[in-house]
């Protein structure tokens, strides 16, 4: 999958937020881990197995470090592996091809069969110098001046020169003769069968089967390639094998075609499939008796990295597929059927006195293992490691003698360097792994069975190593981060007394263990969980302004921090500033919002399925609620919180709020609109007018739908309050605004009329938050742009 990522107008690209942004784009493409986990620098684990690609969407921006970075995950194609990924020999010949309807010109076969049309180019020289070009006539005749007429047709183009030669030394005493043939007649031919583009082509008179096989596009994978048919006058003159082309490049048997022929490809007949240790592996039309030996010759032999036990071979039975093994002494025997499919399955990979240098290093591969080798002598210094490689944690795999399980070591190669052939070092054994990660990026590997999560750079799962101990895996985690609380972890142990498991909790000295207390620094076990504290005192809070402000942007606050405060420190609004319009998004009530959002719209679509089963309602209700569940499902909450911020520039402090992590100020222009919504004719905004009341703005809209509730028409301020109506004839006296005016940036809300869509009064409610989130969104662009 890859997760594309773009920031919002409040990001600021520098620091460390610019920096996590730049990391997660150079980590693409992600996949989940063994527990369904991605990774992303900087950021806990996010568990996506399970979830759809809109689910994982909304799971990721909830749980994304920073606000104004928005996630997207797109999933990519699986490419196909093994038998899946095969294509069937051959066919990619006419698809490189191109069409090609006639051949390239150039010599003449002396085999060329002449006929009517062809044209014969005579040059006399000696007693006579002339030059003669002679057609040959519909009765296959040509005439030579000083020689008379010659029957032509029907010969070769070799029989045709020693018949002029002959011809003029015995009529023309003391002359000579050069005969070439130009303008060579055109020939129909048919070209049938699983073939791309079948029909009858015009193609030069010369012309092979392969030749006219290629005027036709070339042949579909349904057609044979290996018993293509040239036909003559009713009969079978000539089969061509095309594998004798591809593969030997033989010629032979490519037969030229004659006016009236037809070019035949018959459907493919028996296929069989090879693949692994072969130079070609493929899907291969067979012929006749095909072993499997003649099959893997077919697919250009097999490579010195093949299995020296034999081949897998599977089989279509009656009952099912059936596998089984084949050799290497029986597959000259073993004949190969329709359908089969044979695998060369790759030699185990056996290192004798050798060990495997990988990750993030320049020279990755196989060295040579000497008795007494250290780690420090594969890596000896830090030139052998590429810019960025974490020198603190360095994984080494082991084989156990007697074991098919692994033993997982993890050294610390600067310790190593600063005492080589020491304790701080490791010696290495044949059969060794080294693997070598990447700085802040998650670690790759397998055999995970130990975890560390919290305050840590690399929080995860990872392998447990024998002897393993706290400051272990805070290592292995990358190290503490700048916001770990260093006085006290948490490990969490799962243990079984008397047949009953059980997790427990243990506290960890985490002062201790950093100053070297070997008592607090306890053993682990598996599936322990190590849980390193933020401290509140270190995280950094940040919130973001924007809009009519003298210095916008993103500011770290502390945690008592106020939004006058704030005012001060961005030095406070423009003279273009609108403060009744200002909007104030945090992100806690934002999460609130969503999940009710989610519950109104699980509630409607319960609802609505009552109309779809014909209980109540009609069809035009039924795509009315259905039109209006999309938009709900389509809706993002944004988590506005209504503020009153001219009383809070004018010094109120109860009208004053304390900052938090992620809030948001979008401070607006002064505005010069009055927008209508809802049912009426058309949504619109309007320039606002103040001689113009409630109902004008509703006509300048084209009025109302015949949906409209008249009675429950509302007013949303700039500053996001709702003023409604006091009584239904009321036209525009407003609680809060007895002057009954109409102010610029309000917006004209027209409900839609609860009995028209009875008895699911729910619905009403979908179309008020719908609107409303709408209406927030709006304002908060207007703003950004």
């Amino acid at each position: 999958m890859v997760i594309e990522f773009s920031a919002g107008a409040g990001f600021i690209n520098t620091g460390q937020e610019g920096l996590l942004l730049r990391r997660w784009k150079e980590e693409n493409p992600y996949h989940l881990d063994d527990s369904g986990f991605i990774h992303l620098s900087g950021v806990p684990p996010i568990r996506l197995a399970g979830l759809n690609v809109e689910q994982a969407n909304l799971r990721l921006r909830a749980e994304s470090a920073f606000e104004n970075v928005q996630l997207s995950l797109k999933l990519l194609p699986f490419d196909p592996i093994g038998v899946d990924a095969l294509e069937r020999f051959g066919y990619d010949f006419f698809r490189n091809a191109g069409r090609t309807p006639q051949v390239a010109d150039g010599p003449v076969p002396l085999g060329y069969i002449i006929g009517p049309g062809d044209q014969v180019n005579l040059q006399l020289f000696g007693n006579v110098n002339q030059v003669h070009h002679r057609v040959v006539n519909r009765d296959g005749v040509i005439s030579i001046p000083g020689i008379g007429p010659i029957s032509v047709a029907g010969l070769s183009f070799e029989s045709l020169r020693r018949e002029i030669e002959l011809r003029v030394t015995e009529q023309m005493i003391g002359v000579r003769v050069s005969v070439t043939l130009d303008n060579l007649r055109s020939i129909r031919v048919f070209i049938l069968g699983d073939v791309e583009r079948p029909g009858l082509y015009t193609v030069r008179g010369f012309s092979t089967a392969v030749n006219v096989l290629l005027a036709s596009e070339g042949i579909k994978e349904t057609g044979s390639l290996r018993r293509i048919e040239v036909r003559r006058n009713g009969r079978i003159v000539s089969t061509l094998d095309l594998y004798d082309l591809l593969l030997r490049g033989d010629t032979r048997g490519d037969t030229r075609v004659r006016q009236g022929d037809v070019v035949f490809v018959p459907p493919v007949g028996d296929t069989v499939a090879v693949y692994g240790e072969v130079n070609r592996p493929a899907i291969y039309e067979v012929r006749g008796k095909t072993t499997v030996a003649d099959l893997i010759a077919l697919a250009g032999g097999r490579l010195v990295t093949a299995s020296a036990v034999g081949v897998k071979m599977t089989r279509e039975e009656p009952r099912g597929r059936s596998a089984r093994d084949v050799g290497w002494e029986g597959v000259g025997r073993e004949e190969v059927r329709n359908g089969d499919i044979i695998r060369v399955p790759v030699k185990l990979d056996k290192l004798h006195r050798s060990v495997r240098l990988s990750g993030h290093v320049h020279q990755s591969g196989i060295y040579e293992w000497t008795p007494g080798m250290w780690l420090t002598d594969l890596l000896p210094d830090v030139a052998a490691l590429k810019p960025g490689a974490d020198v603190r944690y360095v994984l080494v795999h082991r084989k156990r003698r007697f074991e098919t399980r692994r033993g997982v070591f993890s050294p610390d190669l600067q310790a190593a360097w600063r005492a080589p052939r020491t304790a701080a070092d490791m010696t290495l054994f044949p059969d060794d792994k080294v693997v070598v990660f990447r700085k802040g990026l998650p670690r790759e590997h397998s055999g995970r069975g130990i975890s560390v999560w919290g305050a840590v750079r690399l929080p995860g799962l990872y392998p447990y190593v024998r002897r393993m101990r706290v400051s272990d895996l805070i290592r292995a985690g990358g190290g503490l981060s700048p916001t770990a609380y260093k006085v006290e972890a948490e490990l969490t142990r799962y243990s079984e007394v008397g047949g009953k498991g059980r997790w427990e909790t243990i506290k960890v000295d985490l002062k201790g263990v950093l100053a070297g207390d070997a008592a607090a620094n306890i053993r682990l076990q598996r599936r322990d969980e190590l849980t390193i504290k933020i401290s509140s005192a270190l995280s950094r809070w940040s919130v973001n302004v924007v809009g009519e402000v003298r210095f916008p942007g993103r500011y770290s606050i502390n945690r008592d921090e106020r939004l006058s405060d704030l005012l001060q420190r961005v030095g406070g609004i423009t003279d273009n500033a609108f403060p009744p319009g200002a909007i104030f998004l945090r992100a806690a009530l934002q999460r609130r919002e969503q999940e009710n959002l989610k519950r109104v719209a699980d509630r409607f679509e319960t609802e609505l399925g009552a109309v779809a089963l014909g209980t109540v309602g009609g069809a035009e209700r039924l795509a009315t609620g259905q039109a209006l569940l999309n938009r709900l499902r389509s809706t993002t909450a944004t988590g506005r919180l209504i503020i009153d911020l001219p009383a809070i520039i004018a010094g109120d402090a109860e009208k004053d709020i304390t900052l938090q992590d992620q809030d948001q100020l979008f401070v607006p222009g002064i505005p010069q609109e009055v927008s209508v919504v809802g049912e009426v004719q058309r949504d619109s905004s309007h320039l606002y007018d103040p001689d113009l009341d409630r109902d004008d703005y509703i006509r300048l809209s084209g009025g109302l739908t015949n949906r409209a509730d008249e009675s429950r028409i509302y007013v949303v301020q700039a500053s996001g309050r709702v003023v409604v109506a006091e009584n239904a004839a009321s036209r525009f006296f407003y609680r809060g605004d007895r002057n009954g005016t109409i102010r610029a940036g309000d917006s004209i809300i027209v409900p839609l009329d609860a009995d028209y869509v009875e008895p699911v009064r729910i619905w009403t409610l979908a179309a008020d938050l719908t609107r409303s989130f709408a209406l927030s969104a709006a304002a908060i662009n207007a703003i950004v742009d």
